[in-house]
């Protein structure tokens, strides 16, 4: 597949705000289209996002088994049903983290192991949006310590989106030790700091043996910013935040047309 004069052989797309948008809770009917044709032609389709692994199996339904996973913001990578790369927080600075968070007026936590989001919280509306409108698999517990496995991201969560005075806040704290970006739709993302959806791009595309300069990717927020940046082709979507469209290479209104034109002509 030809595309700005670039052969490609691999694509990657984030999710929300990318590829489900104006209010949608599953990809348009276009989306399996466009992955259809895709893998009729041999070219992998990689969904990079800062969900779950399992909730994005979900959104992929029949094509659950034929594609990659960058899930959890690059923490986790998952290549022909099997993981290839799982970055774990240090427990002592998410502990630190998480006290941090809990001092934050209306901001409600999320912390992502490897198959379900832990959560410590009597807010049904917040437990209600994650089980039945992201469709999260969900695990409620009385502490953050009582987290029975390893530790991949931590998020936290306001629901009329993220202030400006803590997000400078936990920038200034964290960011020599952590990866901070803003995930969208009300969510700041801490990660390790070596981690992120290039990173992982560019480790998947080792492993594939596709050069990375042959992939192109799509996103719309600050954590797809590396991934635009790493892949050959970068697109941010007309409706990512200004300095997103600003790292990209090209602006589109959607992935669909971008792909299942390239793949028509």
């Amino acid at each position: 597949m030809i595309l700005n004069d670039k052969t490609i052989l691999a694509v990657a797309s984030d999710f929300d705000g990318t590829i489900i948008k104006g209010g949608m809770t599953e990809p348009p009917e276009r989306f399996y289209e466009m992955v259809e044709k895709l893998l009729a032609i041999n070219i992998p389709f990689i969904a990079a996002s800062g969900r779950q692994y399992g909730n994005l199996r979900r959104l992929l339904g029949p094509f659950a088994n034929k594609v990659s996973y960058i899930s959890e913001n690059g923490c986790l990578v998952v290549h022909d049903n099997k993981i290839i790369h799982k970055t774990i927080f240090e427990h002592s600075l998410a502990m630190e983290l998480i006290a941090d968070m809990q001092k934050q007026p209306g901001g409600e936590i999320m912390v992502s192991g490897e198959n379900t989001s832990y959560l410590v919280t009597d807010n049904t509306k917040y437990i209600n949006m994650l089980k039945n409108r992201v469709k999260h698999n969900v695990t409620l517990l009385e502490s953050f310590e009582h987290i029975p496995e390893d530790i991949l991201k931590i998020s936290i969560y306001w629901e009329t989106g993220i202030p400006a005075e803590p997000e400078k806040w936990f920038h200034d704290k964290y960011d020599s030790r952590l990866k901070v970006v803003n995930g969208g739709n009300g969510w700041l993302d801490f990660n390790d700091i070596h981690s992120g959806k290039g990173e992982a791009l560019q480790g998947l595309a080792d492993y594939m043996n596709i050069p990375i300069d042959n992939i192109v990717a799509f996103g719309d927020n600050e954590n797809d910013v590396t991934m635009l940046k790493n892949a050959g082709i970068g697109y941010a979507v007309a409706s990512a935040l200004p300095h997103v469209r600003q790292q990209a290479d090209y602006v589109c209104e959607n992935v669909e047309d971008i792909i299942l034109d390239a793949i028509n002509i």
